[in-house]
C-alpha cells in the first residue's frame, strides 16, 4: 500500500472514533501546555535575574557582616547565624589595601518611615560616599536635579517610586521639596528633614537593592540619622578587572575571616541560576507526568481500536496489505494525536505563561516574565510526538501481527 493510503485509513479511523480520540488529544494538550507554560516562566525568571545582575558592574563585590548568604557558607560559605564581623573604617582600609582592589567604600542601609506630600511609607535609606559609590554601581543615573556630593549634609537623592508611587497619577515630590524621615530610636521617634537634590531614572527591581524605592544620603548624614557610629552595613568593592574578581573575593575572605559574606555578580548569577534550574526541572517533571497519563490513555484507546477493527484488519491482509501497512496505519493515528495535542498545547502554554505572569504581578506584586521560544515549542511538540509514538507502538504491533484467517473469523 502507498503511504498516502495508509495515512488516509488512519484519518478515517480517527473520524469514526473522533470523540474518543479528542479526549486523548486533550490529555496531550494539557501535558504539553503545562510543560510549555512552566518552561516559559522559568526562562523568563532567568532572563529577569540576568537583567538585574547586569545592573551591577561585573567587577563589583559586596562585603556584608555575617557568615551566611542565601543559606550558603562564607561568601557563599560559612554557617548561617555564625560569627559576625563588624564592618568599620578599619575593615574598609584593610580591603582597600588588597591587591587589585580599585575602590572600597562603606555603605549604610536602614529602613525608615518617609513622609512626602501627605503620604507615609517605609523606604530604604542608603548612606554612601557619592564619588566612590558611582564608580561601583554604574546604574546610578539622575533624571532630575543632581546627584550627591560629599559635602551634602541635609540633601537626599530619591528613587522614581518615592517621587511618584505606582498608585499615584502625578509625582508627589520634586527637586527642592522637603521629605521627613521618622526613625525609631529606643522609645523615642527621631524626625529628620531632608531636601531633595535629585531624582533617579527608573531602573526596575534588583536582587540586592531596589534603587527605585531607595533614598540616598551621604554616609555622614546616615551616621547621624541612625546613630551607627563607625559601623557600616556593607562595603562596596570594585576590582580592577573581571579577571581578578575571584582572586579579590578570596583575598577578602582571607583578610576578614569567616565573620563576613563576600558576594560577587558571578556568585549571584551561579547561585540563582542553580536554584532556577532545579525549580525548572522539578516543575517540568511534574508537568511531564500529565503526558505520561495521556500516553496511557492512548494505549487504552488504540488497543480497543485494534479489537474493534479486527475484521477490517483481516480483510486488509486478505486483499494484499502487509503487516507493516497495518503497523503504519495505527502508528499514524497515534502520531496525529501527538502532533495535534502537542501543537495546540504549545499555543495554549504560551498564553498560560503570560496569564501566570500577569497574575503574579497583580496579586502578589512580583514581576515574573514569561519567555516562550520557538525552540521550546519545537521540543514540546517533539516530546508529544514521541509520547504518541511510544504509546501507540504496542497496539500497532498487536494489530500488525493478527493472522488474516483468525481476524476474519473474529466476531
Amino acid at each position: 500500500m502507498r503511504l498516502s493510503d495508509v495515512v488516509g485509513l488512519a484519518g478515517n479511523g480517527i473520524r469514526e472514533r473522533k470523540f474518543r480520540f479528542a479526549l486523548n488529544i486533550v490529555g496531550i494538550l494539557i501535558g504539553s501546555a503545562a510543560i510549555m507554560s512552566l518552561v516559559s516562566v522559568t526562562q523568563g525568571m532567568s532572563q529577569d535575574v540576568n537583567r538585574q545582575i547586569e545592573q551591577f558592574s561585573p567587577t563589583s563585590i559586596t562585603v556584608m557582616s555575617g557568615g551566611g548568604v542565601f543559606g550558603f557558607g562564607p561568601g557563599g560559605g560559612g554557617q548561617a547565624g555564625g560569627t559576625r564581623t563588624q564592618l568599620t573604617l578599619r575593615e574598609v582600609d584593610r580591603v582597600e589595601k588588597i591587591p587589585h582592589v580599585q575602590v572600597a567604600t562603606p555603605v549604610i542601609s536602614r529602613t525608615a518611615l518617609v513622609k512626602i506630600g501627605g503620604r507615609t511609607d517605609s523606604a530604604q535609606v542608603v548612606g554612601i560616599v557619592p564619588d566612590e559609590y558611582v564608580q561601583i554601581v554604574s546604574s546610578i543615573n539622575v533624571n532630575e536635579g543632581r546627584f550627591l556630593v560629599r559635602s551634602d549634609v541635609s540633601s537626599a537623592v530619591i528613587g522614581i517610586n518615592i517621587a511618584q508611587p505606582s498608585t499615584e497619577d502625578e509625582p508627589i515630590a520634586g527637586v527642592g521639596d522637603r521629605i521627613v524621615l521618622e526613625i525609631q530610636s529606643g522609645e523615642e521617634v527621631k524626625t529628620v528633614n531632608l531636601r531633595i537634590a535629585g531624582i533617579l531614572e527608573p531602573l526596575g527591581p534588583s536582587l540586592i537593592a531596589n534603587q527605585d524605592d531607595s533614598i540616598y544620603v551621604t554616609v555622614r548624614t546616615a551616621q547621624q540619622i541612625f546613630d551607627t557610629g563607625n559601623v557600616f552595613s556593607s562595603i562596596a568593592v570594585k576590582a580592577d578587572s573581571t579577571d581578578t574578581v575571584d582572586g579579590v573575593v578570596e583575598a577578602i575572605r582571607d583578610e576578614l575571616g569567616e565573620g563576613v559574606s563576600v558576594i560577587s555578580s558571578t556568585f549571584i548569577r551561579n547561585t540563582v541560576g542553580s536554584i532556577i534550574g532545579i525549580i525548572s526541572a522539578v516543575l517540568g517533571g511534574v508537568a511531564a507526568i500529565s503526558l505520561i497519563v495521556a500516553g496511557v490513555g492512548i494505549i487504552n484507546t488504540m488497543t480497543i481500536s485494534v479489537f474493534e477493527r479486527t475484521r477490517e484488519i483481516g480483510i486488509m491482509k486478505a486483499i494484499g496489505a502487509k503487516s507493516r501497512d497495518v503497523l503504519l496505519m495505527f502508528l499514524s493515528e497515534s502520531l496525529m494525536m501527538g502532533t495535534l495535542g502537542g501543537g495546540a498545547g504549545v499555543l495554549l502554554g504560551a498564553v498560560l505563561g503570560q496569564v501566570v505572569s500577569s497574575i503574579a504581578q497583580f496579586s502578589i506584586g512580583v514581576t515574573v516574565s514569561s519567555a516562550p521560544t520557538i525552540g521550546n515549542g519545537v521540543l514540546v511538540i517533539a516530546f508529544s510526538l514521541i509520547t504518541g509514538a511510544i504509546s501507540g507502538l504496542y497496539p500497532a504491533w498487536r494489530g500488525a501481527h493478527l493472522k488474516p484467517v483468525e481476524a476474519l473469523r473474529y466476531e
